[in-house]
């Protein structure tokens, strides 16, 4: 197929805006740099393909937050934390602690809360705006393509963060990227869903499911595969509760050896997890104690992904780092989320985990590039490797990341500089003084 060549705008592909900072993607990485850019001064745009932002915590239906805290003490300050406290005002348990280690939340409070916070900010939300090109001239990206309803527009900006999660942004401006482990195989995709009518059995002394029901929960799904009325690799039921009683959240399904960053492949992977979801509703209502009237609440819009592309910058974290517990003096992030390595292949899942009061560091040369001058990456897509992107590709420390790209973004404009060449340590102690756990 022949590829499609944008030149500069004109009158059939108008520039809609031309701001100081642009922002590609609503999740939580975006979330944290559209806000920190427009807190710091600089005329900020967020553009997103939905209709909502939130990214997987409202389109994905990924219910949990996961756990990143130092000595119990949450590490990602101070978007994340105020994501959260402005979902709690909308319901006051629309985030649960669950067992200490995740905070459960509702998607949809989950994306009103987010496009409150970044309508305080001052930040312009743009939806239903897809990324499709990127210009870029002498190191700098001139401008963007966007395709809507409207047809082709463009957006022009001083700096570009790409919070697209995939690095699509990074991707398309030329960009060097990694893409899976080393035999080329990303983490599987997930299509979380909840049920809803579902009756588990309670220890009322702790007020929490009969651990038994847990593990003959498990057994039924192991039969099950191996009778082959599951298509489902994952090597056990992964199920979370909700706020509700009789709600149950599962994040089970597992689409193997398929290509994230490829479109007829991503098609494809959505179909594959929703016949796993049925497959698996089946199976529960028929063999499982509790789910005879299971009724499907929901389903997330769109297949969750865990990793994709990486981008090469400045700087690159590995595994060594994270045994290490390496520590940075431009560090823009901590965290001790486990190595958690869902397998590309078929069943299994490592873990390595730290100590409560041990974490690694991600220094500010591993948001920045190494091939474009005004990008910055936020979320999960950043300079690490296969085993340190498993454990900061969680949504608490993506939007610290982000949060790291916002404020950098806004202080290379104001003190006329690119982005490789501002001091990482101005950007960490910036971030301190809006609260960042970098003291």
């Amino acid at each position: 197929m022949d590829s499609v060549k944008f030149v500069a705008p004109s009158d059939s592909i108008p520039v809609i805006r031309n701001v100081d900072v642009a922002v590609i993607g609503g999740g939580p990485g975006g979330l944290g740099a559209a806000i920190m850019s427009a807190r710091s001064g600089a005329k900020t745009i967020l553009i997103e393909r939905f209709g909502v932002v939130g990214g997987m915590a409202a389109v994905g239906e990924v219910t949990p937050f996961m756990y990143n805290h130092y000595c119990g003490e949450p590490m990602d300050k101070p978007i994340y934390m105020e994501w959260r406290a402005a979902m709690a005002a909308y319901q006051p348990e629309s985030i649960r602690n669950d067992e200490g280690k995740q905070m459960m939340l509702n998607k949809d409070i989950a994306a009103l809360a987010a496009e409150e916070m970044l309508q305080k900010a001052g930040v312009e939300i743009i939806y239903h705006h897809t990324l499709v090109n990127s210009v870029v001239e002498n190191r700098k990206i001139s401008y963007i393509i966007l395709h809507s309803k409207s047809g082709f527009s463009a957006v022009k900006a001083k700096n570009f963060i790409d919070a697209t999660g995939d690095a699509d942004l990074a991707m398309l401006s030329k960009c060097e990227f990694e893409l899976g482990d080393a035999e080329g195989y990303c983490q599987p995709m997930t299509n979380c869903f909840k049920l809803s009518h579902v009756k588990p059995p309670m220890n009322e002394e702790i007020c929490k499911w009969d651990s038994s029901w847990r593990h003959q929960l498990n057994d039924i799904f192991l039969k099950a595969k191996a009778d082959g009325r599951l298509s489902c690799p994952r090597e056990n039921l992964l199920m979370f509760s909700w706020f509700d009683d009789d709600v149950t959240h599962f994040n089970t399904t597992r689409v193997i050896k398929h290509d994230p960053t490829n479109g007829e492949s991503l098609s494809d992977a959505e179909q594959i997890a929703h016949k796993q979801i049925r497959e698996l509703i089946s199976v529960l209502r028929s063999d499982a104690p509790g789910f005879e009237n299971a009724s499907l609440q929901s389903m997330a819009s769109t297949i969750g992904i865990r990793e994709s592309r990486r981008v090469k910058g400045l700087k690159y974290v590995t595994r060594e780092d994270f045994i290490k517990r390496s520590k940075f003096d431009d560090a823009i992030l901590r965290c001790n989320y486990p190595i958690d390595i869902h397998s590309g292949k078929g069943a299994g899942t490592e873990l390595v985990y730290m100590k409560g009061d041990e974490y690694y560091e991600i220094p500010y040369g591993a948001i920045i590039p190494k091939d474009v001058d005004n990008l910055a990456i936020a979320g999960r897509p950043i300079s690490v490797d296969v085993a340190v992107h498993s454990s900061m590709r969680v949504m608490p420390p993506a939007c610290s990341v982000g949060q790291a790209a916002g404020i950098a973004a806004a202080m290379s404009i104001k003190n006329n500089c690119d982005l490789p060449k501002l001091d990482g340590r101005a950007v960490r102690a910036a971030l301190v003084a809006q609260g960042a756990f970098l003291n």
